[in-house]
């Protein structure tokens, strides 16, 4: 590496060096008036010798150095015509040349000079040559320094012969003149050697300069930033080539002043007058300040940043940049960081900065601000079923459909998913939002086409008002959620306002959450188990297991209140699982032939490890596959069909029995029946409710029992409760039985007691 700089150098200097002695060559052509000058001047040596002696001497010399004087007229003429780009190639080729004739023409000037003073030397030609000559010697130096071997071989043809003829004469006074012409040699010489130097030293410090000031143009032209610099009268003296490509200027017309540069801009981008006024008033004032100032201005369809910088004696710099890209980079970032990029709604950040503000306003002025908490109802089978791509178009639907329904004042935001929020701006009164809500449930509940698709989906909204219900953003966003979710499970549709008893429920559900894991862990939840019974002869065919809570404080926890929560947090799974294999270990103490029924969640039968769950658990407890019955309801099988029948395949593999319970409140039943091979149907007990004051029910009842003894398959009638209710149902052929009728759900230990009796003298039906 430093051997290639070394070299690099080195070919940087000789070149330099190479351009310094073709402009050196060059300054000897760069003195026509002294050129010709010399030419007179050095003929008057022999005319003069020949007007005054008449000797034919002097006409061959004229002559000869009139042939000089034409050849070095024809090399000033030829260069002078010759291309700078050639001239300067064959620069040592111009010097040999100019060499030439030079030193020729002064040898003969020399001649003529020695052969005058030798002739007349006590007379006035003596003293023409000396003057000549003298002249000649001054002259030399001047013109030809560029070039010292020129003038030392001038100087020594026009000074040797002079000399000479001088130390021809013995006279000390001859020899005198001869030295003293010797010391004009010498110093000529040095004359010379200094004239060189300083001619030299010149023109590299010109090409320096010249190299500097083309590196400096090179440099503002190579600028992506544009740069004009000007004096205290705001006259310009520098504008680079980036400030005319930036606003479409012509390079070739340089501007004189900074009033003459916005004017040329404002032509050029078709600014209006009044904008150019303001935009050179505005450059101007900038310009005068005595520290740096930044403005924008957008110029057409671009934006620019201009520094301003204050230089010495009231000059100035201007440093313009094209900051377009930043700008809109930083507006999109904006954008992305305050609006839903799929809705081109507010989103939850700029929502809450704007209710953030909307509170301290209100707290300051005693106002009002409504705000509604909107969630769409079916919105997830939408998604699921056609994909979320047309998921993504309703929301967008959705979303101008709120804006319509809002005034300009009021902001619409989407929090996520399929969550909106309106905030309604503050009023002194009660802002009406009952009927923004209404017209929003109405709105959203019209049908949508999307795609070819029609589609009908509804919305639940919960609404507040601060500061009666909160006085923060937070605080009231908690209240607006509890209000939308509590108008959510009270039916979809509709919209509840706020209630601090719904904040109580919340605190209570949390408890029994958190109470509800602890539980779990500590396995403190018990198992009971309802019989199922053949009505006709009260044997007992299968005991279902059914969880129960008693909580050292709160007493008995109702499974109504516990298992939704532990289906919405996800450990309902965990309690499945629990529950199945406390079930397994304990029918296995039953007798062989009582089966033991366990209910699965939708989620725990979702499971991809539901089959190797349920295989650990029998051979845990020791219990035959055969006497396990899984419970699953139709909105299980509703899923995903294609898993649900490779769960049930696998189950019915391991030997493990299938019944499908709340059967006739979903709207295939039929269907699964003859997709899923269930060994069992649990007619829902809103059937059995019906049964004394509904013939339809009756008639429906009695036409399912028909068709599952067609199929083979195990009907149960739930709920039973009256002895009406077990003759209605034993005339339709329904003799499998669950409910208070018979008997409540026990725990273990009384169910061996059941049990006991038993085998002291009634039956266990085992159903095939």
């Amino acid at each position: 590496m430093r051997a290639s700089n070394v070299n690099a150098n080195d070919t940087e200097a000789c070149e330099a060096r190479e351009e310094i002695y073709r402009d050196l060559v060059d300054t000897l052509f760069g003195t026509p008036g002294s050129f010709a000058a010399g030419l007179v001047g050095g003929l008057i040596a022999p005319v003069s010798a020949w007007l005054m002696t008449g000797r034919e001497v002097y006409v061959v010399l004229t002559i000869v150095m009139m042939c000089f004087a034409a050849y070095r007229l024809y090399v000033l003429y030829s260069h002078t015509m010759t291309p700078r780009d050639i001239r300067r190639r064959d620069a040592q080729l111009w010097e040999i040349r100019y060499g030439i004739g030079g030193v020729g023409f002064m040898t003969a000037v020399g001649v003529s000079v020695a052969i005058l003073f030798s002739e007349h030397h006590d007379e006035i030609g003596g003293y023409y040559g000396i003057v000549i000559m003298m002249s000649g010697v001054g002259m030399l130096a001047g013109r030809n320094a560029g070039s010292p071997r020129i003038v030392y071989a001038q100087m020594i043809g026009l000074c040797t012969p002079l000399t000479v003829a001088a130390l021809m004469h013995d006279d000390l006074r001859y020899w005198g003149l001869a030295s003293i012409f010797v010391l004009v040699m010498v110093s000529l010489r040095s004359t010379t050697k200094f004239l060189h130097a300083n001619l030299e030293s010149a023109l590299r410090n010109g090409r320096d300069a010249d190299t500097q000031r083309r590196r400096f143009k090179s440099a503002l032209n190579s600028m992506t930033h544009g740069l004009c610099m000007g004096r205290a009268d705001k006259s310009l003296t520098v504008v680079n080539r980036r400030m005319y490509d930036f606003f479409g200027l012509d390079p070739q017309n340089m501007p004189k002043d900074l009033a003459t540069l916005t004017d040329m801009i404002g032509d050029s981008t078709k600014m209006s007058r009044e904008d150019a006024r303001i935009f050179l008033e505005q450059w101007t004032s900038r310009t005068s300040l005595s520290r740096t100032d930044v403005f924008s201005r957008e110029i057409g369809a671009r934006i620019f940043d201009f520094r301003c910088e204050p230089a010495d004696n009231g000059a100035f710099v201007t440093v313009v940049e094209d900051v377009t890209e930043q700008r809109r980079a930083a507006r999109e970032i904006e954008r992305i960081a305050h609006f839903d990029t799929l809705t081109g709604l507010a989103n939850r950040f700029q929502f809450q900065q704007r209710l953030e503000r909307d509170l301290r306003h209100i707290r300051k002025r005693g106002l009002s601000l409504a705000l509604l908490c909107i969630d769409l109802d079916q919105f997830k089978e939408v998604n699921d079923t056609l994909g979320h791509t047309i998921g993504d178009r309703l929301l967008c639907a959705v979303a101008e459909r709120l804006r319509e329904c809002v005034r300009s004042v009021d902001m619409v935001a989407r929090f996520g998913g399929d969550e909106f929020c309106i905030l309604m701006h503050p009023t002194i009164e009660t802002p009406p939002a009952d009927a923004l809500a209404r017209r929003a449930i109405e709105a959203i509940g019209r049908p949508y086409v999307v795609e070819g698709h029609t589609i009908v989906i509804g919305a639940s909204v919960g609404l507040c008002v601060a500061p009666r219900d909160a006085s923060t953003a937070e605080g009231l966003l908690k209240c607006g959620d509890l209000a939308m979710y509590n108008s959510k499970a009270a039916g979809r549709r509709q919209a509840l306002w706020f209630d601090t008893a719904m904040e109580d429920a919340l605190v209570s559900k949390r408890r029994i959450e958190r109470e509800l894991r602890e539980a779990l862990r500590t396995e403190a939840l018990e198992v009971h188990y309802q019989p199922i019974f053949d009505a006709r002869d009260q044997s007992v065919s299968t005991c279902e297991a059914l969880t129960r809570w008693r909580h050292p404080q709160l007493g008995y926890v109702s499974p109504s209140a516990f298992i939704p929560i532990a289906e919405e947090t996800g450990m309902i799974v965990e309690l499945g699982e629990w529950v199945l294999r406390r079930a397994c270990r304990d029918a296995h103490l039953w007798p062989s032939e009582a089966r033991v029924a366990v209910n699965f969640s939708s989620r725990q039968f979702q499971q991809p490890d539901l089959i190797d769950k349920v295989r650990a658990a029998l051979d845990a407890a020791g219990l035959e596959p055969s006497r396990l019955e899984i419970e699953i309801t139709e909105s299980t099988l509703m899923q995903d069909t294609e898993d649900a029948a490779d769960k049930i395949a696998g189950l019915r593999a391991l030997g493990v029995r299938l019944s499908l319970d709340d059967f006739g409140t979903g709207f295939s039943s039929l269907g699964y029946l003859n997709r899923f091979p269930v060994d069992k149907v649990k007619l829902d007990r809103s059937f059995v409710s019906d049964l004394s004051a509904s013939s339809k029910t009756q008639a429906i009842i009695g036409a399912v029992s028909l068709l599952t003894a067609e199929l083979g398959i195990d009907l149960v009638a739930e709920g039973v409760e009256t002895n009406e209710q077990r003759a209605l149902l034993l005339a339709k052929n329904v003799h499998l039985m669950q409910g208070f009728l018979f008997s409540m759900a026990k725990p273990q230990a009384e169910l061996a007691l059941l049990f006991a009796g038993v085998s002291r003298g009634g039956k266990l039906k085992v159903v095939a």
